[in-house]
């Protein structure tokens, strides 16, 4: 585990805790926050970045879904999570079960990352590879290239 994804439940946490006591905006935002710090930290392990929420969601549907093979409800959820973070910001009445779902979405997309990550670098490591430097695809074999 790593700390960006520790701090993905952290975040987690808190936006259980917003739900729980009636803050049901909040409760979407932090969960957004949370997905996208699991994003970030994926991104992160290849040697990439992203600064706006739209650059990250985008940059992680690129650069690990679709290269990488990670779940691509990842992804979607990711992606519907940062639209509906939006969606909030301007509303004056969310929903309660909003949040309940914006929950068990954000979970869903830091529990698929966190395990693509510990298994990115369980293989990193087996082959020698340091994080940062574009790990490869988890089920594939080493290349071996002429030179």
């Amino acid at each position: 585990m790593t700390a960006g994804i520790d701090r993905a439940r952290e975040d987690l946490a808190a936006a259980r805790l917003l739900d729980d006591n009636g803050f049901a905006a909040q409760a979407v935002s932090q969960a957004y926050q949370a997905a996208r710090r699991a994003a970030e930290d994926a991104l992160l392990l290849l040697g990439r970045t992203a600064a706006p929420s739209s650059a990250v969601v985008s940059a992680f549907v690129r650069h690990v879904v679709r290269e990488r093979g990670i779940d691509p409800e990842a992804g979607r959820l990711l992606r519907s999570l940062f639209n509906r973070h939006r969606q909030v910001d301007h509303a004056y009445d969310v929903p309660p079960a909003e949040a309940t779902s914006a929950i068990r979405d954000a979970t869903g997309v830091v529990d698929i990352v966190g395990a693509w990550i510990d298994t990115s670098i369980r293989v990193m490591e087996e082959r020698g590879s340091r994080p940062g430097h574009s790990p490869p695809h988890p089920s594939t074999k080493p290349v071996r290239r002429r030179c």
